[in-house]
């Protein structure tokens, strides 16, 4: 019998040189492919953050578009697959490359126009339209090769000999995965504090020209030892049930929506620590490669138990609404999340197709998870006025477990004429009964359990309800809720404050801004919180008030508009606030008076502080109040050369910038001191810890600038107190001062506190 094409082809795999040479180059294209495909999504993110305000939504937005233009990769990739053999789609792939890399540039260029926070488009549409505009077709790209080095792999012949070359089509995604990990972890220590955005837009292109390499070169490969066309195309493409491309796609949407939950949850609710969100991305990354391991597989046999455990674990810490300590929470919250995703990606490992479905399994894996992204990005803002979709994606996960109990018809039937018992009876009762959309959401969960009850078995189901009513509504009676609004930037919530006749806005777990209760307005205008008249805000406007110069005051950060109690008659004071709901809360006189008792001038801007000071007049401000920095969402394009060169132009040449550094995680007094030093500024620190007994006054740390040495002594000479004192500010010896183009949050949390020298 002759040797066939692909037999000869085959001769020359064996040779061990030539074979171990090609399985390394498509693992190091796999791998590079990955980190490239991270690298767009990071640097993307990098960019769009500082234009909407630095909010999680935002990254839980792009999240939510990358997923989404992941399965248009992945369908394209079917597509092509299954058209014809590996030298067509080497071929659709270069054009695919060639286009991306021509409409790379005016991409950028017009996601510049796009991204302007104040247009009059919903903030996640205006996400979405500008990153397809800016990396849509970089990312299309490199997203389709995934599934076609999966397809090619299973093709040589040393992967048809060990089977139907689904397993070596596997190694390349467990490799992939190892790949967008390295990228994750090298991005946040070595990429964003050595490399500004420039060069990390040159890194981008370089590392898309080697994915187009190597992907030629595994392309190539594949040519000569699959043969032609007619051989390539021996292996048929069987067509996949759609029961089974569900079971897929819903496996694959749980552990993303509770990805985007966590990830939520943790910095807002638990701890505010910028660059937290790259850890639960990680072990969401990690989660891949071990259950594509041997150690995966052996754990896969303790799915059903696992998996009860975790979200066992995760609906307790979320309805006992825990926070201390952090550490532990935090952990906890990810040994959960992790657990989660070993047990749920394994299920999916399991149900995995032979290599002739591989296209379809991917397409399966991309669409859920884009459904439960874009559930938690899209739909949950417009359904919830809180993170409810956290209980959510935990009680679907409670009902993908296997079986660890099992129950009787007669214990179904009990439990499902209980639940409907109590659908129906609250149902009878709603003339009479003031239900919120929040409940009615509940009943319909609760509604769909009893259809699981029914159907596909009692244990999970009875989990499922039991989580619903225990985390559907989380830390109301111990916030003491009074108001609550949900909105792109979080959740918002008025609170009545536990220590004393005060009201209290609170954001996640920040606080900002505390008004006593009283019927005087001279007592409701006592500043409260960081902004205590006894606190150094309080010495910079008195210092002002010594040299009569404070008329016309800026500031960026609304919060309940607690600063407009300094305000004098004749006063002018304007706000500059990124979030509409947070002024409509400070506005509203039900919960807030600051902003309606100010004695002189007060008007808000709604928008992003750095671009609306940049249409105000040059000279125009006494004192600029840069008050943005307590949460976990850092504005950095405030705290830029760039940033403090437009400071600068709107100040008087004798006015005062005024810096509330206050933050749990981070020290920014290095990073300000360095920008202020390189743009020749002057400038004191203060910070003020000692509260003593005070409960509505809390510690806070502050920078006050000037260019003029008057100022600056004028502020100094202020009485203090024995609680704090002002002190020099110095360069820092270590901290590099922060541009448009160079900023990196790590920084600020390496940073150890030093006291400056006294002035």
């Amino acid at each position: 019998m002759s040797a066939t094409p692909a037999t000869t082809s085959g001769n020359r795999l064996a040779e061990p040189a030539v074979a171990a040479t090609a399985r390394v180059v498509a693992i190091a294209a796999a791998t590079t492919a990955s980190a490239s495909l991270f690298l767009i999504e990071l640097l993307a993110g990098k960019i769009l953050l500082p234009l909407f305000g630095g909010a999680p939504s935002v990254w839980i937005s792009c999240l939510a578009f990358f997923q989404a233009a992941l399965v248009a990769a992945s369908l394209h990739a079917d597509r092509v697959i299954r058209r014809r053999g590996p030298r067509f789609q080497l071929a659709v792939q270069v054009a695919v490359f060639v286009g991306a890399a021509a409409a790379a540039p005016a991409g950028f260029a017009l996601a510049a126009r796009f991204g302007r926070p104040e247009a009059a488009v919903p903030l996640p549409l205006l996400v979405l339209a500008t990153l397809a505009a800016g990396v849509g077709p970089l990312f299309f790209a490199v997203a389709t090769l995934s599934p076609l080095y999966g397809h090619w792999r299973s093709l040589w012949p040393d992967a048809r000999v060990a089977g139907d070359g689904s397993h070596a089509a596997y190694s390349l995604y467990a490799a992939g995965n190892a790949g967008s990990f390295a990228m994750l972890a090298a991005y946040s220590t070595l990429l964003e504090p050595l490399a500004g955005i420039g060069q990390q837009i040159d890194l981008t292109a370089r590392l898309f020209l080697v994915v187009a390499v190597l992907t030629l070169a595994v392309g190539g490969i594949t040519i000569r030892l699959a043969g032609p066309p007619s051989t390539a195309a021996a292996l048929p493409v069987a067509p996949v049930g759609w029961r089974q491309w569900l079971a897929w796609a819903a496996l694959a949407a749980v552990p993303a929506s509770w990805l985007a939950s966590v990830t939520t949850h943790a910095t807002v609710e638990v701890a505010p620590i910028p660059l937290l969100w790259v850890v639960p991305l990680a072990v969401y990354l990690a989660s891949f490669v071990v259950v594509f391991s041997a150690l995966g597989r052996r754990l896969s046999r303790f799915q059903g138990p696992a998996l009860l455990l975790a979200t066992g674990l995760a609906v307790w810490l979320v309805a006992a609404d825990c926070g201390e300590p952090v550490w532990l929470v935090l952990s906890a919250h990810l040994a959960a999340f992790g657990v989660v995703c070993l047990c749920i990606h394994g299920m999916l490992v399991d149900r995995r197709p032979a290599a002739a479905e591989l296209s379809s399994f991917y397409l399966a894996l991309a669409v859920g998870g884009a459904c439960g992204g874009l559930f938690n990005a899209i739909a949950a803002p417009l359904l919830f006025d809180a993170h409810h979709e956290f209980p959510l994606a935990i009680a679907a996960a409670t009902g993908l477990a296997p079986a660890v109990i099992t129950c009787r018809w007669s214990t179904r039937l009990l439990a499902t004429c209980v639940i409907a018992g109590i659908i129906v009876g609250v149902l009878v009762a709603a003339p009479w009964l003031v239900l919120t959309r929040t409940v009615w959401l509940l009943l319909l969960v609760l509604a769909v359990a009893v259809a699981t009850v029914t159907l596909a078995g009692g244990e999970r189901a009875l989990a499922l309800c039991g989580l619903m009513l225990g985390t559907f509504f989380v830390g109301e009676t111990s916030r003491q809720v009074l108001s609550r609004e949900r909105t792109f930037f979080g959740v918002l919530r008025v609170c009545a404050s536990p220590n004393g006749p005060s009201r209290v806005l609170m954001h996640g777990g920040i606080r900002h801004g505390i008004q006593l209760l009283t019927d005087d307005p001279e007592r409701r205008r006592i500043p409260l919180a960081y902004y205590s008249e006894a606190g150094p805000l309080g010495s910079v406007f008195a210092g002002l008030d010594a040299q009569g110069r404070r008329s016309q005051v800026g500031v960026a950060g609304l919060g309940i508009g607690t600063l407009a109690s300094y305000a004098r008659p004749g006063d002018d004071f304007v706000f500059y606030e990124i979030d509409p709901a947070v002024a409509r809360i400070a506005a509203d006189t039900r919960w807030f008076t600051f902003l309606s008792d100010c004695r002189g001038a007060v008007r808000v801007v709604v928008d992003d502080a750095r671009r609306a000071l940049e249409r105000e007049p040059d000279s125009s401000l006494d004192l600029l109040v840069i008050d943005a920095f307590t949460g976990d969402s850092v504005p950095t394009h405030l705290l830029t050369r760039e940033a403090f060169a437009i400071y600068g132009r709107k100040l008087r040449a004798d006015g005062a910038l005024a810096f509330h550094v206050s933050n749990k995680y981070l020290d920014f007094v290095p990073v300000v001191e360095a920008v202020a030093a390189a743009g020749g500024w002057m400038g004191l620190y203060a910070r003020d810890d000692d509260v003593g007994a005070e409960a509505a006054r809390l510690p806070s740390e502050w920078i006050v600038l000037s260019r003029s040495l008057d100022t600056v002594q004028a502020i100094y000479s202020r009485p203090t107190s024995d609680r704090w004192t002002w002190r020099l500010c110095t360069e820092s010896p270590t901290a590099v001062p922060w541009t448009d183009d160079r900023t990196a949050v790590i920084e600020a949390l390496w940073h150890r506190r030093r006291l400056p020298e006294a002035f």
